[in-house]
């Protein structure tokens, strides 16, 4: 379907099936440019002597080896050395970037784990689709990317590099800690020169990703209907449903009518019926209320079982507002109601005797 059809915002549920397929808005640079960052930090703060160290323990395997007999156990070990300690000296700046790259993830994902992208599909497999993503907007902003990339680091390369000419001219009369420090520091120089231009780089691209991710979600209004269809069943039905469930509602609440103690009206516009039972209620409840015909239908059943009817509007008002059908009376109506049952009462004993 065409987009300029698709007008409306994405939902909660299509959102959710989208992140569950793994489909979220993310930009590779905003990684790149944390990774440079954090190595770059790591780098500066555990690079020269760590270096230095690599350095003279490089220097030591070189001046054994030579009167070293090399055989199969001994190019073990010394492979193994050099492994660990490359490993101490390159640690603190690996384990830096990888916590960075996790961070960054966190920070525009949340944590998601999900397999769907690693699974199989014919589509990707299908020319068309794959001409259609090649001159996707999403393929021209990664073109673009790439060229701006490479001339940010290109000019900003050249441009450290002329400044430092000089000095790396003179290099070949330093002693090795010299050259060390003069490469750990032409490196720092280099990299916190680009990492602004790749901040910038990777905020337009986070809008970019998250503009098109959204542009993407977004469904027509017939897919909206659908959704909530799905969700809330077809409203039809729906109607239907709720209709059945009044008319049971209001069978039961008829046939609790006859179990009430009286009955109070407005006189013509409302009815509540009210049952009391000082063994099993700490107030009086509200059996069956309603109004217009449902009250006139009250008072008839009422009449058909000699349930008495008093006209009371303030308190049949009160009642019909405050009360639901089932519920107990609130404090502030027991003197009133109070009142009535005690007459009713009275009338039942006197009509007894």
């Amino acid at each position: 379907m065409p987009r300029e059809d698709k007008t409306e915002a994405a939902t909660p549920r299509r959102r959710q099936e989208a992140r569950r397929r793994g489909q979220v808005a993310r930009s590779i640079e905003v990684n790149t440019a944390m990774v440079l960052f954090a190595g770059l930090v790591a780098l500066s703060a555990w690079g020269t002597s760590s270096f230095s160290q690599l350095f003279i323990f490089t220097q030591g395997i070189l001046a054994r080896s030579a009167a070293m007999e090399l055989n199969e156990s001994q190019l073990g070990s010394i492979s193994w050395a050099i492994l660990v300690e490359v490993a101490r000296v390159a640690g603190p700046v690996i384990l830096a970037c990888a916590l960075a790259g996790l961070l960054s993830n966190i920070a525009q994902l949340g944590f998601l784990v999900t397999l769907e992208p690693l699974i199989p599909r014919l589509d990707r497999l299908n020319p068309a689709n794959g001409l259609a993503r090649l001159f996707s907007p999403r393929a021209g902003m990664e073109l673009v990317k790439s060229v701006a990339k490479v001339a940010i680091v290109g000019y900003i390369g050249y441009s450290t590099l002329r400044q430092e000419l000089p000095r790396l001219v003179m290099a070949s009369g330093m002693d090795n800690g010299s050259i060390i420090a003069l490469i750990r520091g032409l490196s720092l120089r280099l990299g916190f020169r680009v990492i602004p231009a790749l901040a910038v780089l990777a905020a337009v691209d986070y809008i970019f990703q998250r503009r098109e991710f959204e542009a993407n979600l977004r469904m027509t209004k017939q897919e909206v209907k659908e959704e909530f269809r799905q969700m809330e069943g077809d409203p039809v039905l729906r109607s239907r449903i709720r209709a059945r469930q009044r008319q049971i509602a209001m069978h039961r609440m008829m046939q609790d009518v006859p179990k009430a103690d009286v009955v109070v009206t407005n006189p013509t516009h409302l009815a509540v019926a009210l049952k009391y039972d000082s063994k099993t209620m700490n107030a009086p409840r509200v059996v069956a209320k309603g109004a217009r015909l449902i009250a006139e239908r009250i008072k008839a059943i009422a009449r058909e079982h000699n349930i008495p009817v008093v006209e009371n509007p303030p308190l049949a008002q009160a009642l019909y507002k405050a009360v639901d059908i089932g519920k107990e009376i609130p404090p502030h109506l027991y003197k009133a109601v109070a009142e009535i049952l005690a007459y009713v009462f009275y009338l039942n004993k006197r009509a007894a005797r």
